[in-house]
């Protein structure tokens, strides 16, 4: 089997004949082009292609009609502060990012909602934007990636993007509280254009669709989870699973007080998993608690590429070890692992995993 695959053998439930292990490539810069990069891939080294991101095209394109967006640059020292400015006829709204930290995403450092004024004009830029779908650019990098992987496409719950787009995290559990008519009024809006979204997809020629992202149970609290984002979960999943989709949500964050909550998703993959040292749910707990229904599509937690080649060695054994023999599992890197001087760990952090991988990932584990 090749990479390709392996992956869908274990997103199928059925069995690979190699433990799937691979990491994001487009849009985020972790598997450099180079040498090292095609021999590691030569030896099972898998990529992930996320769309959804404009950097490489998107299943669908979005477009505001009557809204005029300005953008203003500035630099300050080595910091690159990018504004965007969002003019409706019904007033604006403001949102700052700074480049130069964590690439490729910006770091947002003013978020559009800062005052209950703000709401109408950003209920009005949800309810203006037309999506079209745009299963072209799928088809292009699905055909690109080939054998080497496979794309995913994601979008964002509604909750999420209050969270992550327009709030943050003060802000949402301030509004959420002190405006709570608002704060909903506004979450019906964002799950009806959500629900477009969702209908796109479930069309498209894409096989696995990422329906949120970012989840962490210490922001994100089971009372939370439970009331805006489990019942938008179960639509989605319901929608997409009629056109015979694989879906799967970002969990990257604790996940220990959400463990009951998720099964309830209808979820196939809870990718992005972190087990500890940065998360607070083992691999051996997960399984228990949700049994086969939830394929886990674990990250290798970063910190532990911090420690050095014989602690990665010794972690990704361990990793085996916990899921064995294997079924419905996969191993990736979700998040970051330094590649800049003067920690580039990168190259050697992925050596490391791959060397075991390539050695003992074999169906079933036998270690």
């Amino acid at each position: 089997m090749n990479i390709r695959e392996n992956v869908m053998a274990v997103l199928h439930r059925e069995r690979p004949e190699r433990i799937p292990w691979l990491t994001y490539d487009i849009p985020y810069p972790m598997l450099p082009r180079g040498s090292w990069e095609r021999e590691l891939r030569n030896k099972g080294l898998g990529i992930i292609v996320l769309m959804g991101f404009q950097p490489c095209g998107n299943i669908y394109v979005a477009e505001m009609p009557n809204v005029e967006i300005e953008q203003r640059v500035t630099v300050q020292g080595k910091r690159t502060i990018v504004t965007t400015i969002y003019h409706t006829p019904v007033g604006k709204v403001t949102k700052k990012e700074d480049l130069s930290r964590s690439p490729p995403n910006p770091w947002v450092i003013e978020y559009p909602i800062k005052s209950l004024s703000d709401y109408e004009v950003v209920k009005f830029i949800v309810e203006d934007t037309v999506y079209e779908p745009n299963y072209e650019a799928f088809l292009w990098m699905d055909k690109h990636v080939g054998e080497d992987g496979f794309v995913r496409v994601d979008c964002r719950s509604p909750f999420q993007s209050l969270l992550l787009d327009f709030m943050g995290y003060q802000r949402l559990a301030i509004e959420v509280y002190r405006h709570r008519r608002e704060f909903e009024d506004l979450l019906k809006v964002m799950e009806k254009k959500y629900f477009e979204v969702i209908k796109i997809l479930a069309d498209s020629p894409a096989e696995v669709i990422g329906i949120d992202g970012n989840i962490n149970g210490r922001v994100t609290s089971p009372k939370f989870f439970e009331k805006y984002l489990l019942p938008v979960y179960k639509k989605a999943n319901d929608i997409l699973h009629s056109k015979g989709k694989i879906t799967s949500a970002h969990m990257d964050g604790a996940l220990a007080c959400l463990k009951d909550l998720i099964p309830k998703t209808g979820l196939d993959v809870v990718e992005a998993f972190t087990p500890p040292p940065l998360g607070d749910l083992s691999l051996s707990e997960a399984r228990q608690a949700w049994g086969d229904d939830i394929i886990i599509s674990a990250n290798f937690p970063e910190t532990v590429c911090l420690k050095g080649v014989e602690a990665i060695k010794s972690f990704t054994k361990e990793i085996l070890r916990e899921i064995a023999p294997g079924d419905n599992f996969m191993l990736t890197v979700t998040e970051d692992i330094p590649y800049r001087e003067p920690n580039d760990i990168l190259e050697p952090s992925l050596r490391a995993i791959t060397e075991v991988m390539w050695k003992y990932g074999k169906y079933p584990i036998n270690l």
